[in-house]
């Protein structure tokens, strides 16, 4: 989700001194002091963390941390007059601080500001109910008086009475502080002569030879990225587990990676063919981590993925039968915003006041907003998938069937990657302006708070008022366009919902017709993102491009092929937010999903047009290709405009854009689809590079994807999977995918780490901090591409291996697994590929345990296969399951033609 952000600073961090929340910082390379308490002193090195800025609505900041001191920039001091509270509008902090019962503390610190004003300083709890151990300056709860200009020194005591976790906060804000006002920070200090400072954090040190941490498929592509300034080929050996060499290559001088920084060399063993574990290792002992050469390696992720959907519903609970990672008791929640009531803001010209239950729907990403747009391409990714699934022979479309994702609906009869899709697609019927107002038949173009909610906050505990912005033209449009891919998917499957879904689909373009021009502000994103785009001309040709494809009407066609986006497949973005960003699509740019649609649903398009497409899509395929080969991490992604904003002021850099990791998954969509035209072995190949990159293969050594691989990111930005931030909340569950770099940098915690805008390779430009908003947010049309892709590479990979999965008949024993053997007789993978059965509601999950190296059998003789039908029939009807159920069920067990038994 690629949001524009014209203020740089307390989108997340907080609105309101409840909302506010931070985590441990550790600065290794900080001299500390016997008995000094804070994480950092001074600022001489140009990194204020742990120290960071916290502003409330209407209060708004800057800051920059330069000559030594950290320089804080009021341009809305908030406060009763402006709006606000109080002087705590605007914040300058320091949290997770353990005050001892008994323990005497020195406070130091130098402050100036430019204008004279009164500030207050404070030691003490973090939330309620904000018992104060320093109460002000000289502990008396009296504001602190600072003359312009005149550097005002403190050095002061207090004896602790109580044990406890507190912020040191100075208060500098409110309608005594006039706008404008520059403080500057410097030599902080809080001691206490009993104080032992814990141990230091080990940095990671990036292995010297970068892989995909999960693993290779043996008949396609296998290249890895060596860091080495030699520029002759270098020896390297593809080692089993047991350290022993199966193959001897040569390294090729790539030379310097622009886009990392790094000098390089690519190893490619694609030869190898054997499945089993391996590492690589060179002959001057550089080596990388282990990894499998296996054909069942994503489809624990492909559910994983897609359990994310579920696990960000709003509106139900979120049960633990339900969760297929991680702690699933932790990840349970109640449900959040039911109802979801919603009254209008009357903002952007629009006048009518009215409220909507809006209830139900995907959270957007870690935010409790709700975006149709960004739901609309993420809702035609997944529709797409399951388009795809039944349009094409060589995918076993039961994958997505009724009982293969574990989810409240599983057992009803419908596909489940049906289900979750409609529990979007309701959602946003609930959007439509209702009767009786000037733009009835619009859609509003997103829900959320009036204020961002705190990190560490349950959807159901978030009790913020939740705004209706005003219909667009574009939200409208996606909701058409949606509906009208749904049609051809329902029907048939459940004909009233289809219905349904055709009426809304051709009204609401009716009404985009009739209201072409009402657009979101590119600007506006206080306590929700902004999503502004100011150009239609794609979602029109999109939604006519599905309308057609739903109804053969020619007035459609002729719509679609008036547009100026007819038949296209762009490789440069410049649509909503974006400037050129290479790609072929994202929630502002849409033109593409109406032409791959027509690729894929062939029929009524005229042949000429149908060659023209699929030529397009060959196009720009080829065009990432040349990128993979151009990069020395095979990322088919490049360098491009942006504009990064602070304040009133925008500065153009080059480098990657918010949400890089999702361009690289789109764009290996784009790969997937130009396969399935050509059925060429390069466009294969390019999927897999594009997902290296995403699962190790990247300069930092990181897989992008929450708990797949040895270096995994574990802390996304999100609300309520917030562990880092407060240890009674959840940890992500696996599954989840990170923006990735993002050379904008934008948010105030990498900013306060000393990263400056332009000054680091694009590539390194990512921070797994819960804070860092910038670069480790997630978002539904982040995981949806993520979701396609290894739904493709678990069908497409294992050709005619692919089937259902078996059963287990306990729910909470995950050790039934089973072996397969390839077809050649080598060695069984070491990836687990189990399952799970809920007798009692009569629905299966998929076991997603990241990186599950047990043996597993797939081999099981008609007899064991009776068994198991035998034993599930008996279980059904002890449990008082549906007959439709047991037949889902048990139709998983039965081997489709071209699956191996």
């Amino acid at each position: 989700m690629s949001r524009l952000r014209t203020k740089i600073l307390g989108y997340v961090f907080a609105f309101g001194i409840i909302s506010c929340s931070v985590v441990p910082y550790v600065n290794n390379d900080l001299d500390i002091y016997a008995g000094e308490l804070l994480g950092q002193t001074n600022f001489d090195d140009g990194v204020g963390l742990p120290w960071h800025i916290c502003e409330t609505a209407p209060a708004e900041m800057e800051f920059e941390i330069s000559d030594g001191v950290y320089k804080i920039t009021i341009v809305n001091s908030g406060g009763a007059s402006k709006g606000g509270e109080d002087r705590w509008d605007c914040q300058f902090r320091h949290r997770n601080l353990t005050i001892e019962a008994g323990h005497t503390y020195t406070v130091k610190y130098t402050v100036t500001a430019t204008n004279s004003c009164s500030i207050y300083c404070k030691i003490g709890d973090m939330d309620e109910p904000f018992t104060e151990d320093l109460a002000g300056t000289n502990n008396d709860y009296q504001l602190t008086w600072l003359t312009a200009n005149q550097p005002l020194t403190v050095e002061t005591t207090f004896t602790a009475n109580r044990t406890a976790n507190v912020e040191w906060a100075f208060h500098i804000g409110g309608d005594s502080v006039p706008d404008g006002t520059v403080f500057t920070f410097d030599n902080m200090s809080l001691t206490d002569p009993q104080y032992t400072a814990p141990p230091e954090e080990e940095d990671w040190n990036r292995a010297d030879i970068l892989v995909n941490q999960v693993g290779y498929y043996p008949n396609y592509d296998k290249q890895a990225t060596l860091l080495s300034d030699d520029t002759n080929p270098i020896e390297f050996y593809l080692k089993d587990a047991n350290g022993t060499t199966v193959y001897t290559g040569k390294s090729t001088y790539f030379g310097e990676d622009e886009d990392s920084g790094d000098t390089v060399h690519i190893l490619d063993f694609s030869d190898y063919t054997q499945e089993g574990e391996y590492y690589l290792e060179t002959s001057d002992g550089k080596k990388s981590w282990n990894f499998q050469i296996g054909t069942e390696l994503y489809a624990n992720m492909l559910y994983d993925s897609l359990n994310y959907f579920y696990q960000n519903r709003s509106g139900i609970d979120i049960e633990s039968q339900y969760i297929s990672s991680g702690d699933t008791n932790a990840l349970a929640r109640s449900a959040g915003h039911n109802p979801d009531n919603a009254t209008t803001e009357l903002t952007w010209g629009y006048t009518d006041s009215y409220s909507l239950d809006v209830t139900g729907g995907w959270y957007d990403a870690g935010d409790h907003g709700k975006y149709v747009v960004n739901g609309g391409i993420s809702l035609w990714t997944m529709q797409n998938q399951y388009e795809r699934a039944i349009t094409l022979d060589s995918v076993n479309e039961d994958i997505y069937g009724d009982g293969s994702m574990n989810i409240p609906e599983s057992g009803n009869g419908y596909p489940d990657l049906l289900d979750e899709a409609r529990y979007e697609l309701e959602f946003m019927f609930k959007m439509i302006v209702p009767e009786g107002y000037k733009y009835a038949g619009m859609v509003h173009h997103k829900i959320h708070d009036d204020k961002w909610t705190a990190l560490a906050t349950t959807p159901s505990e978030d009790t913020k008022n939740r705004i209706l912005k005003p219909p667009t033209t574009t939200a409208t449009l996606n909701l058409s366009a949606c509906s009208a891919q749904a049609y051809r998917l329902w029907k048939g499957i459940d004909d009233e919902f289809a219905n349904k879904c055709l009426e809304v689909a051709k009204s609401t373009y009716e009404k985009a017709k009739e209201f072409p021009n009402m657009y979101a502000p590119l600007d506006e994103a206080i306590g929700g993102g902004a999503y502004g785009d100011t150009d239609a001309t794609d979602e029109f040709y999109w939604a006519s491009c599905e309308l057609y494809l739903a109804t053969g009407d020619s007035q459609y066609y002729d719509d679609m092929k008036a547009s100026s986006h007819f038949l296209e497949v762009p490789t440069s973005l410049n649509g909503g937010e974006d400037i050129g960003t290479v790609g072929s699509m994202d929630w502002g740019n849409t033109s593409a999903l109406g032409s791959l649609s027509l690729a894929l649903v062939e029929g009524s398009l005229p042949s000429s047009d149908l060659d023209t497409v699929k030529s397009n899509i060959l196009s720009a395929s080829d065009y990432y290709i040349n990128l993979e080969s151009s990069q020395g991490y095979g990322i088919p992604l490049a360098q491009s405009e942006m504009l990064v904003s602070a304040g009133d002021e925008s500065t153009k850099i080059t480098g990657y854009p918010w949400g890089s990791n999702s361009f690289v998954v789109n764009n290996a969509i784009i790969m997937a689809y130009a396969y399935d035209l050509s059925n060429d072995i390069k466009y294969m190949n390019g999927v897999y590079s594009a997902l290296d990159y995403i699962l190790g293969r990247n300069p930092l050594d990181y897989s992008y994807v929450t708990g797949y691989g040895y270096h995994a990111v574990q802390n996304p930005h999100h609300r309520y999977w917030a562990n880092q931030t407060d240890d009674t909340y959840p940890s992500a569950p696996a599954g989840v995918l990170v923006g990735g770099a993002n050379s904008g940098l934008q948010d105030p915690w990498v900013k306060g780490s000393g990263w400056l805008v332009g000054e680091r390779e694009p590539q390194l430009c990512y921070m797994d901090n819960i804070e860092a908003w910038s670069t480790n947010e997630c978002t539904i049309n982040w995981n949806s591409p993520l979701a396609w892709i290894t739904g493709f590479m678990t069908v497409d990979g294992n050709k005619d291996k692919v089937q259902a999965t078996a059963l287990n008949s306990n729910p909470q024993d995950n050790s039934d697994t089973t072996e397969t053997t390839t077809q050649d007789g080598n060695d069984s993978t070491d990836d687990t590929t189990s399952t799970q059965n809920s007798l009692e509601d009569g629905s299966n999950s998929i076991d997603t345990q990241a990186n599950d190296n047990s043996k597993n059998s797939n081999e099981s003789s008609f007899g064991d296969t009776l068994m198991k039908i035998f034993a599930i029939i008996g279980a059904v009807f002890v449990g008082g399951l549906a007959l439709v159920g047991a037949i889902s069920v048990i139709k998983r067990l039965i081997p489709k033609k071209g699956d191996k038994k």
